[in-house]
């Protein structure tokens, strides 16, 4: 369950940058910069223009990724959750930073892992095709916390059988890179119907329209494996609610989902600071361990 409320909670947090292919090589530090000084500069919420909200998922969803992508970057806080039978609920938390539209993507992240027997905190940076991550209170090398990995580096034959544990990591950091890219928006959304018109409602001291709805999750299943596993232990529907503000720009959004074997995940997504300056760097290189070095 850990696994399948972890991938829900990356997807929610950098989902809305572009997609990038598995197998894409990494830049160097240059072609980042590159990358980066190509994208529009960020415009911020309260520049932004009042826009017609559509009454159905999909122009709702397209006018959202416009005002994202107009919008540039975001700052999401994530709580997910799963339970077992009615067990022990498991919690991460999540607050990140995002850069929308950036090729490859751009992301930085602090995930608190509550579990009671086992808590921990890890940061990850995505950028330029390579993620750097470290947990609190652990070394990879004397001196250095951070860990980089890049398809890259996992071809060094001297990995051996860990290549297949890390290239795991990527597999999972790519797949929820993927799962909502600027163009597609909210796919839960996009795929899913409206089950009540929407009310005014407000977020965090912004006025929003709330949108509830369900998405029959075989359609998800078609091209997220998180879903997939859903499906297979009989949740048929995913129920959600997204809530929008009027510049078209996602306040919350929320996910809860149950199976009939009992297991349940619950993925809440808070946006804020549309537009706003962020700040998505490599670690120092004195302080990075190379996998395979």
């Amino acid at each position: 369950m850990r696994l399948l409320t972890t991938a829900l909670a990356v997807s929610a947090v950098v989902g809305m940058a572009a997609a990038c292919s598995g197998g894409e090589e990494p830049k160097k530090n240059g072609g980042s910069r590159a990358s980066q000084a190509a994208l529009p500069a960020p415009v911020p919420a309260a520049s932004l223009r009042p826009v017609a909200l559509p009454d159905q998922p999909g122009p709702l969803i397209d006018t959202i990724a416009r005002q994202v992508r107009t919008a540039g970057t975001v700052r999401t806080d994530v709580v997910s959750s799963g339970e077992e039978g009615g067990g022990a609920r498991q919690q991460e938390k999540i607050s990140a930073q995002v850069r929308i539209g950036a090729r490859p993507p751009q992301a930085q992240m602090t995930i608190v892992d509550q579990d009671p027997a086992d808590p921990s905190t890890t940061e990850a940076v995505v950028t330029g095709g390579i993620v750097y991550t470290r947990v609190d209170g652990q070394e990879q090398a004397p001196g250095k916390p951070w860990v980089r990995l890049s398809r890259q580096d996992l071809r060094n034959p001297e990995l051996g059988p860990f290549a297949k544990i890390l290239t795991g990591i990527l597999d999972s950091v790519d797949t929820g890179l993927a799962q909502i890219s600027v163009d597609s928006g909210l796919q839960v959304v996009r795929a899913g119907r409206f089950d009540k018109a929407a009310v005014t409602e407000t977020v965090d001291g912004v006025r929003t329209r709330r949108y509830s709805g369900r998405t029959p999750t075989a359609e998800l299943a078609k091209t997220d494996t998180a879903y997939k596993a859903i499906a297979q232990l009989g949740g048929d529907e995913v129920p959600w609610t997204l809530w929008v503000d009027d510049k078209g720009l996602p306040r919350r959004f929320r996910v809860d989902i149950r199976t009939e074997r009992g297991l349940g995940a619950t993925q809440d997504v808070r946006y804020r600071q549309w537009g706003e300056p962020v700040s998505i760097q490599a670690p120092p290189a004195a302080q990075v361990h190379t996998i395979g070095s």
